[in-house]
């Protein structure tokens, strides 16, 4: 990939990474909640970022499918199993009364296979499906017309981020068989397709007023606890149309930055990209130590101003984060699982 043409992919990513983190300090520090409810509202975009990304960079290459599955199950299947195998048996114990059995490692298996085996291990399965669907989607983008990718991407948002406003907010119930295109291909497609889009003045002033619109209605779902809260999928999850919309203008507008953002930072996201994965995958764990240490040496984590505690804690624990798997990195049999 070209460095200068696409650094901003990279930009990209590592603001996703560190918004990831802050998402999980958003109720760190004291109130008040406004400044809570901003970085949270801001971090929304975060897995959004990442599909999108992964759209464009997947869907723009030519492989045949034995090269694509393989780099996949290199960088995707063996880092999901053994981080799998490691939460179920810190979660479930499942070895501590019989010892290694072959009951017990079934019932981990079909745990594995049914349910994340730690909350943020759900993307693994996501992106699983993605790829799964990856090399047909690869021969439809190249081949469909602009009229049929404008099908394709509607026919998704009326699907996903439509029906789940129409299902939450009135009693109808849509039984067609329409899951053919939810779940997160749409990022995927529009990954694609809005890199392929020429910025304009006008559009990059839309991308703006819709960022911003999206912005403000999502601070107030999350600071006024507006309804359904009984149903996060509605407003608050990312699928919810509020949340795609925010994150669509906030990567058109990071887009239009491919020419305007400083060399240094465009070096300083190359450098981060091979730890952005790593550090998604132990920042839970880490924040879980972090606390632990601030009140081993009598500090509430919970408290000071949230204004200033949110982005602090979260920048400490994404350096952290950064240099320990830069570290494990550098050992061949662990590098493997990062």
């Amino acid at each position: 990939m070209d460095s200068q043409k696409h650094g901003w992919i990279d930009f990209a990513r590592f603001l996703a990474a560190f918004l990831v983190v802050l998402a999980h300090v958003c109720d760190w520090g004291h109130e008040p909640w406004f400044w809570g409810a901003n970085y949270y509202t801001l971090s929304r975009i975060a897995v959004p970022f990442f599909f999108l990304t992964g759209g464009f960079l997947l869907l723009s290459k030519v492989e045949d499918l034995w090269t694509f599955f393989s780099k996949r199950a290199a960088r995707i299947v063996i880092p999901f199993l053994a981080w799998s195998v490691y939460y179920d048996i810190q979660n479930t114990r499942p070895f501590a009364e019989a010892g290694v059995t072959f009951d017990a490692i079934a019932g981990m298996v079909v745990r594995i296979l049914s349910v994340p085996r730690e909350a943020h291990l759900w993307f693994f399965y996501s992106l699983i499906g993605l790829y799964l669907v990856t090399p047909v989607l690869r021969v439809f983008v190249a081949n469909a017309k602009e009229s049929e990718l404008h099908y394709f991407i509607g026919l998704w948002f009326f699907v996903k981020p439509i029906l789940l406003l129409v299902e939450g907010f009135t009693p109808i119930r849509i039984g067609f068989e329409v899951y053919y295109a939810a779940g997160y291909l749409g990022y995927f497609l529009l990954g694609y397709y809005l890199s392929r889009m020429e910025i304009t003045p006008r559009l990059l002033r839309f991308a703006f007023f819709l960022f911003v619109l999206s912005y403000l209605f999502t601070f107030a779902v999350f600071y006024f606890d507006l309804p359904p809260a009984h149903n996060e999928a509605v407003l608050r999850d990312y699928p919810s149309l509020n949340i795609v919309i925010m994150s669509l203008g906030a990567f058109v507008l990071v887009r239009s930055l491919a020419d305007k953002v400083p060399g240094s930072w465009i070096r300083l996201s190359s450098k981060a990209s091979p730890v952005i994965f790593g550090i998604y995958l132990i920042h839970p764990m880490l924040l879980h130590w972090l606390a632990l240490g601030m009140e081993a040496v009598g500090y509430d984590p919970y408290s000071g101003y949230s204004l200033f505690m949110i982005p602090a804690i979260a920048l400490i624990a994404f350096l952290i984060a950064w240099g320990i798997v830069a570290l494990v990195l550098k050992v061949p049999v662990l590098r493997r699982i990062f």
